[in-house]
């Protein structure tokens, strides 16, 4: 194969459509995707992430995130958010993304209201954020009197006493089953 000038964006793009086509994967053993779906629903996960254009935008979008992410990565994500927050984490549903960040922002007013979310873009002079009520905001950096970062999520850690063993093998394995496809899109057409 030739060498080739794709940027890091593209080579990730390239490797999550390849992963894409690969065969379905087993699920985690005794997992219900049916009650994983379920569960999704009524724990929460979707007022934060969206799936296939329904749910929330203040977490990634996972319509591909059985392509994209191995059942382990998704089971340490669930218990221990925090842990692995990337800053470097590319969008595996955009071809031509730049580095996704889901780390905490609290953006101190002047009138010391604590305004908390994602960053969803920040420069010098602004910072334009999502709020957890998911509504859009923006600030100019010289009328606040301060932006914290923290490396954390604003997503909580599902310990065993809030999502047990059998309910997180259900969650893994309705996960696993989104691979990007669409209600209209046979998985043969691919």
């Amino acid at each position: 194969m030739p060498a080739n000038g794709f940027e890091d964006s593209e080579t990730w793009a390239i490797i999550a459509y390849l992963r894409s086509l690969a065969p379905q994967k087993q699920t985690v053993a005794g997992g219900d995707p049916v009650k994983g779906k379920g569960l999704f629903d009524s724990v929460g996960c979707s007022k934060c992430h969206m799936v296939n254009g329904n749910g929330g935008r203040l977490g990634p979008d996972l319509s591909r995130v059985g392509a994209a992410r191995s059942a382990a990565y998704m089971i340490e994500s669930i218990r221990e958010p925090d842990k692995e927050l990337s800053t470097l984490m590319l969008d595996p549903n955009n071809h031509y993304s730049v580095p996704l960040s889901y780390g905490t922002v609290t953006v101190v007013t002047a009138d010391g209201e604590r305004v908390q979310g994602v960053a969803l873009n920040e420069d010098t002079y602004t910072i334009q954020m999502m709020t957890e009520e998911q509504s859009l905001r923006f600030f100019q950096k010289k009328e606040v009197k301060e932006v914290i970062h923290e490396h954390k999520s604003l997503m909580p850690a599902y310990s065993e006493e809030a999502l047990g063993p059998a309910q997180l093998k259900d969650l893994i394995a309705y996960l696993e089953t989104l691979r990007g496809t669409t209600a209209g899109e046979s998985k043969d057409a691919r």
